[in-house]
């Protein structure tokens, strides 16, 4: 019998493979193996069930990653692990996938959310590393920006050092 999470995965597959739209009850039945009968066992309609999908998004990408970069006791080496982690490595599906859906009203909220937690860390690396609540706040936003942008740009950075050089000097 699909259990409550195992909609919820195959819902957050959904959205990384076609966004929003992707999400269907009827396709995913015949991802989790199971019936609609199943699906309103669990979920009272389609939009709990997006909406429960992007509640794990936000914790397993986000919410459960914050307090291992927190844990690094040194602000520069926080913001190279940071970076190693987000933004060496290709940006993953669902992350391409939730920007561009930025602005439907299940997602909107939640991707603010996450992106002001994300951005709250690097305030909060950047404070640590002793720079002005200015300069902070440029650098978060510098960082952001660059964050958003790897997913679109070609090629990748070869210097991750330099990078993290720049952003926390």
């Amino acid at each position: 019998m699909a259990t409550r999470e195992d909609w919820t995965r195959a819902a957050l597959g959904a959205l990384a493979d076609g966004g929003v739209s992707a999400v269907a009850v009827d396709r995913l039945t015949k991802v989790v193996g199971a019936t609609r009968g199943s699906f309103y066992w669990h979920f009272k309609d389609r939009d709990e069930l997006v909406a429960a999908a992007l509640a794990l998004w936000e914790r397993e990408y986000t919410t459960d990653l914050i307090p291992l970069a927190e844990a690094v006791p040194d602000p520069r080496e926080r913001l190279r692990v940071l970076f190693e982690r987000v933004y060496e490595p290709r940006a993953e599906p669902i992350e391409i996938a939730l920007a561009k859906a930025a602005d439907d009203p299940l997602v909107a909220p939640v991707f603010a959310r996450v992106g002001e937690a994300r951005m709250a860390l690097l305030r909060s690396i950047f404070l640590e590393l002793g720079l002005s609540p200015e300069e902070a706040e440029a650098r978060t936003w510098l960082a952001w920006a660059f964050y958003v942008g790897h997913h679109q740009a070609p090629g990748r950075p070869e210097r991750l050092d330099r990078i993290v050089a720049l952003l926390g000097s």
